[in-house]
């Protein structure tokens, strides 16, 4: 279910700003390619590693900025890849609907949070509103702030609101969703998502039909347990662990996806906690093993490993590795239990962050001043 309207922009706006959400992924259903369900897999959308990106707007409807003539504040991680995006803009636009740019809140890359696929919609999306709100100026029209509807205004003609189209037309402007889904839906939607893969070999195609988003229980807080010095995988190290493990189709496969349809979508839907927790922990290994020949163990460093095993010495089934890494994340019963987890995993590992936070369920916003 796509998010409600929400109110339109002030009449004369001159700043724009998107918020987004973290996302935990807790591991692919299959990454060899021409296999059904390839890249495939489950995450949820959380209220952590936040990004805001805000921009200062063209005075008017004709007034444009062409690249080079517009000011980005932003730090030496961040700024090219902001750079890259904006240039990807102005080569199918040709022309920049802002002054200037700048990043009020930054997620913290390689940590298993999905900050690069989180960072690339929410620049995309902010230059969408931009120009929309930019040529809204000149017939005296409104703009609709919600990202699906400015998703679906960015595209001439429309296609409709399925939240299939409007993930496609995300990851053409934002250039991400080569492999998991879960992060574009997340933004458009929030919540728990069930990526079910695609099942040819066009491995960089993003399909419409293969991404569910599902609500999720509000009453159950998550703990994720980071380790301030060390960082997950990316870039060549990522792609070179794909290709090494991707020769042979995952002998599991099968049993994950059960355990997601028929254990942790109707633990979901009836609130039963238990149930959620040991399908997620089972999934969690099952996921880890596609990479075990790469990484030597079910997960990618002793830390996480240890990390996991802490939290299920108390009893939290459910813990297991986001992404690469090197954030591993659990559900808790309620706030109280996860008070008393956080506690005990403090006093077991003393060099981790350990952070209580809700499940984003709903979108990334935008917001006008």
């Amino acid at each position: 279910m796509l998010e409600p309207n929400i109110p339109t922009q002030p009449q004369h706006p001159s700043r724009i700003a998107v918020h987004s959400y973290g996302r935990l992924h807790f591991g692919l259903l299959e990454i060899s390619p021409g296999e059904p369900n390839c890249f495939g897999g489950i995450g949820l959308m959380v209220e952590h590693s936040k990004a805001v990106v805000q921009a200062t707007l063209t005075p008017d409807s004709s007034t444009q900025s062409p690249l080079g003539q517009w000011s980005i504040e932003a730090d030496d991680y961040w700024r090219p890849r902001l750079e890259s995006i904006v240039s990807h803009w102005e080569e199918t636009r040709l022309s920049i609907p802002i002054q200037s740019l700048s990043i009020a809140k930054a997620p913290s890359p390689h940590c298993g949070l999905g900050s690069g696929t989180q960072m690339a919609c929410t620049i995309a999306t902010l230059l969408m509103a931009a120009e929309q709100i930019r040529s809204a100026r000149g017939n005296s029209a409104s703009v609709n702030l919600s990202v699906a509807a400015i998703l679906k205004n960015a595209f001439a003609g429309g296609h409709g609101e399925s939240s299939s189209v409007l993930r496609t037309q995300l990851a053409q402007l934002s250039r991400r969703g080569k492999r998991s889904n879960i992060g574009l839906s997340g933004f458009i939607e929030g919540g728990f998502v069930f990526d079910q893969g695609i099942s040819n070999s066009e491995t960089t195609n993003v399909q419409a039909e293969r991404t569910k988003r599902i609500p999720f229980p509000e009453a159950w807080p998550i703990l994720i347990i980071q380790n301030d010095h060390s960082l997950g995988d990316s870039g060549v190290a990522e792609a070179e662990m794909f290709d090494r493990c991707s020769k042979t189709a995952n002998p599991n496969r099968a049993t994950m996806i059960q355990l997601v349809e028929q254990e942790l979508l109707p633990a979901m839907a009836s609130g039963d906690w238990k149930h959620f927790d040991v399908a997620l922990g089972w999934y969690g290994q099952l996921a880890g093993e596609i990479f075990a020949i790469a990484q030597g163990g079910i997960y990618r460093t002793p830390q996480i490993a240890q990390s996991i095993e802490a939290a299920r010495s108390i009893g939290i089934d459910s813990a297991t590795q986001s992404s690469w890494g090197p954030s591993v994340c659990a559900v808790a019963q309620d706030y109280s239990h996860a008070n008393w987890c956080a506690e005990q995993l403090r006093g077991a590992l003393p060099n981790a962050s350990i952070h209580i936070v809700q499940a984003a369920n709903r979108a990334a916003r935008v917001t006008v001043s």
